[in-house]
């Protein structure tokens, strides 16, 4: 799989700031960026299993679909 560049990730062109810094940099921030991102979503998908356990078990499975989990 392809990894999306720093530009990719945030949807445009990059500020100057960021643009001035040497490619490695740049790499190493995407790095960054998309481990942040897995984790987010990793944690997101968490949340929302925990927070089933508030609801009845004979529902869980209609709450799931219903909410795309």
């Amino acid at each position: 799989m392809a990894e999306r560049t720093l530009a990719e990730q945030l949807g445009g062109p990059l500020p100057e700031g960021i643009q001035a810094l040497p490619e490695d940099a740049r790499q190493d921030l995407a790095a960054a960026l998309r481990d942040a991102r897995h984790r987010q979503a990793k944690a997101l998908a968490q949340a929302g299993e925990d927070g089933l356990k508030y609801v009845p078990a004979l529902l869980r499975g209609a709450v799931r679909k219903a909410v795309g989990l």
